[in-house]
This record gives C-alpha cells, structure tokens and sequence, in this order.
C-alpha cells in the first residue's frame, strides 16, 4: 500500500524519517514500512501489510484507510491512502 503525506510543519525531506517512524508506530502489527521518500511538497511511504493479521484482504485496506489518518492527523495531513 501507499500513503500520501504532507508534514503540518517543516519541509518533507526534513520530515522524511519522522513520517517512516510514525507510520510504523501506527501500523504496529497490521504492516511494516518497505520505503519512504521525499517528491515535492509531499512524503510517499509505502509498506506491506502483515499476511498473518487475519481479516479478508478488502477489510484490511478499509480500515487502514480509516485508522491512518486518524492517527496522524497531528503531525501530518494524509493526501491519500492506497493499495
């Protein structure tokens, strides 16, 4: 999956490693961050989600796509969220 970001303060490349640490803090079991990059104004994480959580795969993507954002709203703007 990939999320889209934009940091609430500073620059994204400045920005670039606290967004890998808080996405895999609130990731914790469902997934792990695979790559984090800086393009433009925005941060690009990708990560894998986590084979052994066991709900159907559609659901799995619902409700990261719910709970991101939600979880970082303070630190950072979520663009999107996608798989």
């Amino acid at each position: 999956m990939v999320i889209t970001l934009q940091p609430t303060s500073g620059t994204p490349k400045a920005n670039l490693a606290r967004a890998r640490a808080e996405i895999e803090r609130v990731l914790n079991f469902r997934g792990s961050v695979t790559s984090a990059e800086a393009k433009g104004d925005r941060i690009i994480v990708k990560f894998a989600i986590n084979p052994a959580w066991d709900l159907p795969m559609s659901e799995k993507v619902e409700l990261l796509k719910q709970w991101i954002p939600a979880k970082v709203k303070l630190i950072f703007k979520v663009v999107s969220v996608s798989a």
